[in-house]
């Protein structure tokens, strides 16, 4: 007598499998999504930060070249001027409008305006009118 062994999942066996994955990919797309908007959000830091500090960096330079000015006077005009004096290759985009869209301050701007009076850039901030992950405007970083 030949005995065959059988080869293959039971159906049983198929419906566990499938349960499974089905269980596992139900946790990871929530973690996964969290993954990328903290990805977004560190890209945000890291471009206002080079923004702000060539903020800084134009001021020092006019400041040093020119003494004696009205304190607005020593920051750009625009994001734009920036760039033109090299302390910039180019204005980065906001992650979360995917545009370089930013919005700033200005130094004559009352502290709590959502619009600037556009006299000069003092502060950058995004543009976006989405929440952080913990629940804070990305407009107030």
């Amino acid at each position: 007598m030949l005995i065959t062994e059988k080869k293959g999942l039971s159906l049983l066996e198929l419906i566990v499998c499938t349960v499974i994955i089905g269980i596992l990919s139900t946790t990871a797309v929530p973690i996964a999504k969290n993954v990328v908007r903290q990805q977004k959000e560190e890209l945000l830091r890291d471009h206002l930060k080079e923004m702000r500090r060539a903020i800084d960096r134009y001021y020092e330079k006019k400041s040093a070249k020119e003494p004696g000015l009205d304190d607005a006077a020593y920051f750009p005009a625009s994001l734009e001027e920036l760039v033109e004096k090299r302390l910039l290759r180019k204005i980065p985009l906001d992650p979360f409008t995917e545009k370089a869209d930013w919005r700033t301050r200005s130094t004559t701007d009352d502290q709590n305006a959502e619009i600037s009076d556009m006299r000069n850039v003092f502060d950058v901030f995004s543009a976006s009118d989405k929440l952080d992950l913990k629940g804070r405007p990305y407009s107030s970083w």
